[in-house]
């Protein structure tokens, strides 16, 4: 499952800005870091700026007369925007006044809805096992969403706001998202099923004692309306071979691949609950995956078995979802032993002392 495209592909959609006041070379720096440390391709242009390839299309960072200047482009208009936002946050993060003197060739009029933010209808919640929820909205539009991009942000604002503030684009072309005693919760899932006749998502929500999502579902009514962002992330790998490894929060993404795989594929999947195969979670079944229930592995340990079952299944496209410790181990590993990761996916889905 390759997380990064062709650099041949057609990038119908482009969008630029000058970073004023950022230093280019601390900015390329930063990005090539980011870019090794997720197994993104990364490569040097004839004008001396440098080119970061990912599964939604190229980043350009170049300096023009000492000041650095960014290029994106995608070939598809939703993934241009979740780009530029990825964008600005790691300017963000290196210079908070770079980010206000920035301005996207693209911009939206100031003030408008970000193109991948819609309102969602909540029009049933239902228990599915020992610890999930299951969740179907009816959303504005799911056009953007397939098998590429299977993810997506719920968008909560704080409990008891009966006026909530939404995103909307400031003048430099990037989302503003409220803070403060408005600042909404974003926490990320993945679309179990949709139904484009009824125009409805479902997701399924692992239960947490103390997350605020959990208390979210447990209390919100039918008929309410909250916010949504998306698609996003990774896909359905297209593979013959597949081993996955996930704990409760990656066990929606792998039912998602196990009913997508060919009937032909052949695999192992290793999944991890707090009771194993008592937790009741519907996982799909296919002819040539064996799934094999473990109760209560951390994800560190399912990081183990991955690397310990690797030799064996080389040729399969290796995909694990779990806490961070667990994700981290196992990237390191691979780059150690040449498992490139633009060929597989290695992902956190959540970190240890910061539950949503």
């Amino acid at each position: 499952m390759p997380v990064t495209m062709s650099r041949h592909i057609d990038f119908a959609h482009r969008a630029e800005t000058a970073l004023p006041g950022l230093d280019p070379a601390r900015l390329r720096e930063a990005m090539i870091a980011e870019a090794l440390e997720h197994g993104l391709e990364v490569m040097q242009e004839a004008n001396g700026g440098v080119a970061v390839l990912t599964a939604y299309g190229r980043y350009t960072l170049v300096s023009q007369a000492g000041k650095a200047h960014a290029s994106i482009e995608s070939p598809r208009a939703d993934w241009l925007f979740a780009l530029k936002e990825a964008l600005t946050e790691k300017v963000s993060a290196l210079h908070t006044g770079a980010v206000e003197e920035m301005r996207w060739s693209d911009a939206l009029p100031e003030g408008s809805r970000p193109p991948n933010f819609q309102f969602v209808e909540i029009r049933s919640i239902t228990s599915v096992g020992r610890d999930f929820l299951r969740v179907t909205v009816g959303a504005e539009d799911l056009s953007a969403f397939g098998d590429d991009a299977i993810h997506f942000r719920l968008v909560l604002p704080a409990p008891g706001d009966a006026k909530p503030e939404w995103p909307r684009i400031a003048a430099n072309g990037a989302t503003i998202w409220p803070k403060g005693e408005k600042a909404l919760h974003r926490p990320v899932y993945t679309v179990r099923q949709i139904d484009m006749t009824r125009g409805e998502l479902t997701f399924d929500l692992f239960v947490h004692e103390g997350g605020r999502a959990t208390d979210w579902a447990r209390s919100v009514r039918i008929g309410s309306r909250v916010g949504l962002t998306g698609p996003g992330g990774g896909g359905i790998p297209q593979t013959l071979g597949i081993t996955l490894y996930a704990d409760e929060t990656g066990f929606p993404a792998a039912a998602r691949i196990l009913e997508a795989l060919p009937p032909e594929a052949t695999g192992r999947a290793v999944l991890s609950a707090r009771v194993g195969a008592a937790c009741g979670y519907p996982m799909p079944t296919h002819p040539g995956v064996q799934v094999h229930w473990r109760a209560g592995e951390s994800s560190t340990r399912l990081a183990d078995r991955a690397i310990a079952e690797r030799a064996t299944h080389q040729a399969h496209s290796l995909w694990f979802a779990a806490e961070k410790a667990g994700a981290q181990k196992l990237r390191v590993w691979c780059k150690a032993n040449g498992v490139d990761l633009r060929d597989h996916y290695v992902a956190a889905f959540w970190t240890q002392g910061n539950w949503t």
